[in-house]
C-alpha cells in the first residue's frame, strides 16, 4: 500500500489535514480489495478527490488499521459505482423495504498498486441513509466527469485480440478465482463469463 503524498499545491488546505487541496471530500469505509488488508473494516475514511490523485486519509475511528493511501490518476484503469452486497440478515430485518438497502453506493477503483491490479473495495458513508448514499455516488461520477478525472485514467493496454477464443477457458477461470477472493461479485462473473462465452 503506498502511503507517499503526491504533491502540496501551496494554496489554503482546503482537506482539513496533510496540506493537500481536496476538490472534493468523502467519507467510506474499507470493504475490501487490498493485499496487506484482506478483510472488510467499519471505521470512517477520508476519501479525497485532488487534481493529481484520490488520496484516502485515516480518521480516529480508521487510524487503528488504515495509513494514509494516495492513488495517482495516471495508475488508475476505472472506477465503477457497484451494488452494495446486503447481508442475509439485512434483507430479513429489511423486510419488503429490504430492496432499498441494495442501491448502488459501493465504488471500486480498479488501479496499478506498484505494478499490481487492485481493485479497491469503498462503501459510501457519506448521505446516512442507503439511497442518500447512492446519491452521493451520483455525485461523486459527476464530480469526476466535470473535473476531467477520468481523462487522466491510464489507458487500457492494447494487446493483441484472442485467437478464436482459444484462451477463454482461461480467462473464465481467472475471473473464478476474482469472484472466490471477494474482487468481483457473483452477478458481475456471470456477466464477464456469458460475454467471453459469445466470443466463442
Amino acid at each position: 500500500m503506498r502511503g507517499a503524498a503526491v504533491g502540496i499545491f501551496g494554496k489554503k488546505d482546503d482537506s482539513g489535514k496533510g496540506g493537500v487541496e481536496a476538490l472534493e471530500t468523502y467519507k467510506v469505509i474499507y470493504k475490501g480489495g487490498l493485499a496487506a488488508l484482506p478483510k472488510a473494516k467499519s471505521g470512517e475514511i477520508r476519501f479525497l478527490l485532488t487534481r493529481e490523485a484520490f488520496e484516502l486519509q485515516p480518521t480516529i475511528g480508521s487510524k487503528s488499521y488504515w495509513q494514509p493511501l494516495t492513488i495517482p490518476y495516471a495508475d488508475v484503469a476505472d472506477v465503477k459505482i457497484v451494488a452494495r452486497q446486503m447481508s442475509t440478515l439485512e434483507a430479513v430485518l429489511g423486510g419488503p423495504d429490504a430492496r432499498r438497502l441494495n442501491d448502488s453506493n459501493n465504488i471500486h477503483i480498479e488501479y496499478l498498486d506498484e505494478s499490481n491490479p487492485t481493485t479497491l473495495r469503498l462503501e459510501m458513508l457519506t448521505g446516512i441513509t442507503v439511497p442518500n448514499q447512492a446519491a452521493k455516488c451520483r455525485e461523486f461520477e459527476d464530480r469526476l466527469r466535470t473535473l476531467r478525472i477520468r481523462d487522466q485514467f491510464r489507458a487500457a493496454p492494447a494487446g493483441p485480440p484472442a485467437a478464436g477464443g482459444a484462451d477463454v477457458p482461461s480467462q473464465i477461470a481467472g475471473l473464478a478465482q476474482l469472484r472466490d477472493q471477494g474482487i468481483i461479485s457473483d452477478a458481475e462473473f456471470e456477466t464477464k463469463k456469458a460475454d467471453l462465452l459469445s466470443r466463442m
